[in-house]
């Protein structure tokens, strides 16, 4: 399923103005990575009246400046869903992130950033108010998971689940990461990446306690040149 990206204006004019970047300097930044634009073309990305955006090409580019994620660049709240309202569910997005291999840092109150429009259909069995958001950064659940991809979660805190091998949204101590988890016996746990460089290891040696947070059910992610691109249930415990 595809969609039509939006330029997160406000988002990239806040961390240009927090990084001190002029206009003058960003034309020179992005004429270091052979890509031609006028100052008044990026003064153009700025009217909130006007349509113009940076083409991905502009938009990677302008990513690598800033040293953040595309997706940080090209968003839509809506992911251009053309969908009747009745049949779409609006998703939290969390502000935390999570780690594929980087970790991620536990936000207890799971705040949120910001609210995602999708289509009924593409949840599944998951009743939309456990549904989440979150996106996660590495490498080490490639090549199945992509660094800056969104993942879809369903909650589990505080529920009755099927302890069986899948992908889920996992804490150690304050750290959460995306992994493949095994359940073991004595309350122990084996954390398992997909790219072979990163070895399994159980959560009881790192002396940390762990919790079992959500299970992953999807994930979307953002492809060059063709938007965001869905992945629905098809992410299967190995």
């Amino acid at each position: 399923m595809k969609n039509h990206l939006e330029f997160n204006r406000d988002g990239v004019k806040k961390m240009l103005n927090e990084r001190g970047i002029k206009n003058a300097e960003l034309v020179k930044l992005f004429e270091k990575k052979g890509i031609k634009i006028s100052e008044q073309g990026i003064k153009y990305w700025f009217l909130k009246n006007n349509p113009s955006k940076p083409d991905i090409r502009k938009a990677v580019a302008l990513a690598e400046i800033l040293g953040v994620s595309v997706n940080d660049i090209l968003f839509n709240d809506q992911l251009g869903v053309a969908f009747n309202d009745d049949k779409n569910a609006r998703i939290d997005l969390l502000e935390m992130r999570a780690g594929f291999g980087t970790e991620g840092t536990l936000d207890p109150d799971f705040k949120v950033e910001r609210c995602i429009k999708l289509p009924q259909e593409f949840l599944g069995k998951v009743n939309a108010k456990y549904a989440k958001i979150i996106q996660c950064y590495g490498d080490s659940m490639m090549p199945e998971f992509n660094d800056g991809d969104y993942i879809l979660v369903e909650m589990l805190g505080g529920r009755d689940y099927i302890k069986r091998p899948s992908i889920y949204l996992v804490r150690l101590g304050d750290v959460v990461y995306i992994k493949r988890i095994e359940f073991l016996p004595n309350n122990d746990i084996r954390l398992i990446s997909i790219n072979p460089a990163y070895p399994p290891f159980l959560a009881s040696e790192t002396g940390y306690e762990w919790e079992i947070l959500g299970a992953v059910y999807g994930k979307i992610s953002v492809k060059l040149g063709s938007g965001f691109q869905f992945a629905d249930q098809g992410v299967k415990g190995k």
